[in-house]
């Protein structure tokens, strides 16, 4: 039986060991022996404050990283100190051969070395291996710096995430005053060609996406009408950050109905965002974007292979999604925040 949380963070807050700053490392793969450095490591960097216990419990890191659930690339020194971290894992998406790059950090003494970066190196040398058959991340958009690291990860950008996340969430860093926004970048290595349902409204912003992803797809209209019944939203809250994600578990022309609901339940906790991910390999995508258009929902953007098929991000902000705000990198990211602003700022008659 492993450990709990509480647990955990008593030991390490015990070790007290310091680890020099002047020691050689190489880039591995993680194996279980780098458990309790990468826990090490996360509470160096995070203190008792990172939300997820996997990562300061050293047996389920390894039991994660076992089960493929999690891929860890580490760059670790001769004594076994672990000084910086990056992996692949499975988040959101019900692909479960797309998964998410993220989990960076590194030691405060260790960040003007190459120990990031040749992790990094190695860790994408995964993607389009076993089972790992794309990527995808979200790059704040209060500095530029992860947006670089995307776009030497060879992602491209698909999707924009205005005021997704409160400023308490960098509070430790100082890097906010408000809500901050995300890119959203994908890279699929192994794919099939697919149909991909393109609702009317959305032709070109779409079309503009799919270039440079190398996808094989056959571009359909979908058809406007749901079917009779109910219909079924699944909705993940995320109450920190006033958040939700939601997905069309079921079509059906009841869905209105269901959808003031649960705006009326949202608004009431003061979310800030709902988010819907529509799948596109369905044809009766093209009814669910007519019916969340029609209720003040706009376009965020594609994210291939979201489903296997590929997915389209619509969005309700109740608060400013403040795009003058946004520092974004690249010429793509910049068409594409035009796009979500020019949609946003759309009255409907």
């Amino acid at each position: 039986m492993s450990m709990q949380r509480s647990e955990a963070l008593a030991m390490l807050a015990a070790d007290q060991r310091p680890i020099p700053d002047d020691q050689e490392f190489i880039a591995d793969r993680f194996q279980p022996s780098d458990a309790y450095g990468v826990t090490r490591l996360f509470y160096a960097v995070y203190g008792d404050g990172y939300p997820i216990d996997t990562y300061y419990i050293p047996e389920r890191l390894v039991e994660e990283n076992r089960r493929g659930t999690i891929r860890s690339v580490v760059s670790r020194t001769a004594s076994g100190d672990v000084v910086s971290h990056v992996a692949l894992y499975r988040s959101s998406p019900p692909n479960p051969n797309l998964y998410e790059f993220g989990l960076g950090l590194t030691l405060p003494g260790y960040r003007s070395t190459m120990a990031f970066f040749r992790a990094n190196q190695q860790l994408m040398e995964l993607v389009g291996h076993d089972g790992i058959d794309g990527i995808f991340g979200e790059a704040v958009c209060n500095h530029i710096i992860t947006q670089k690291l995307s776009l030497q990860s060879r992602m491209l950008e698909t999707a924009l995430e205005p005021a997704l996340m409160p400023a308490r969430a960098y509070q430790a860093e100082q890097s906010a005053q408000g809500r901050v926004g995300c890119m959203v970048y994908f890279r699929v290595d192994r794919d099939c060609p697919r149909k991909l349902h393109i609702p009317h409204p959305y032709r070109e912003e779409l079309t503009l996406l799919l270039d440079g992803l190398n996808l094989e797809r056959e571009l359909i209209v979908p058809d406007n009408a749901l079917p009779a019944g109910q219909g079924e939203i699944d909705a993940q809250r995320f109450d920190f950050a006033g958040v939700a994600r939601c997905t069309v578990t079921t079509p059906g022309e009841g869905l209105a109905i269901r959808l003031h609901e649960l705006e009326r339940e949202l608004r009431n906790d003061d979310y800030a965002l709902i988010q819907f991910f529509i799948d596109l390999g369905h044809p009766w995508s093209g009814g669910i974007v007519e019916l969340l258009r029609s209720q003040g929902y706009r376009f965020g953007g594609l994210l291939p292979a979201w489903f296997g098929s590929d997915g389209l991000l619509l969005q309700k902000h109740f608060v400013d999604p403040d795009f003058d705000g946004m520092k974004v990198h690249s010429s793509r990211g910049r068409s594409l925040l035009e796009l979500v602003r020019r949609d946003h700022g759309r009255k409907e008659l």
